[in-house]
């Protein structure tokens, strides 16, 4: 990753910190442009998009990324925030589905059991939801 990169990122991360979304979608533009392994700006690019409104354009950006990933670790990452993304834009299947794939690694069962969770809330699905929370306590307390 390029050190420029690197500066578009951390410019993108402050704009969305003080809710400047447009200078965030553009400094963060800026750096997957640059880096386009660089995940942690693909997720910071995608949430700026779908908190201005543009979710399918946040999913998007994520699904590219997915196979530029430079670990299982940001490839779980993405899978989760993508899950998150389409949550906010109305695509419970396709957000199912994204949490899913982000709880085939260790170290997301937590956060994808939480998404699903929402997932299921949304669907009117109360039995799934509250297993889906379960499993999202017992993980972070450590008691699988």
């Amino acid at each position: 990753m390029s050190g420029v990169a690197r500066r578009y990122y951390d410019r993108g991360v402050k704009a969305i910190a003080t809710n400047d979304l447009e200078s965030a979608i553009e400094a963060l533009r800026a750096a997957v442009e640059l880096s386009p392994t660089f995940g942690n700006a693909r997720i910071a690019y995608a949430i700026a998009l779908a908190k201005f409104g543009d979710a399918p354009r946040g999913a998007q950006v994520l699904r590219a990324g997915l196979g530029r990933a430079s670990s299982r670790i940001s490839q779980a990452a993405m899978s989760a925030t993508l899950g998150d993304v389409l949550t906010m834009g109305g695509d419970f299947f396709g957000a199912e589905e994204a949490f899913r794939e982000a709880g085939q690694t260790p170290s997301y069962e937590a956060r994808a059991a939480a998404g699903l969770a929402r997932v299921y809330a949304k669907l009117g699905r109360h039995a799934d939801m509250v297993a889906q929370l379960t499993i999202a306590a017992r993980i972070s307390a450590g008691k699988t």
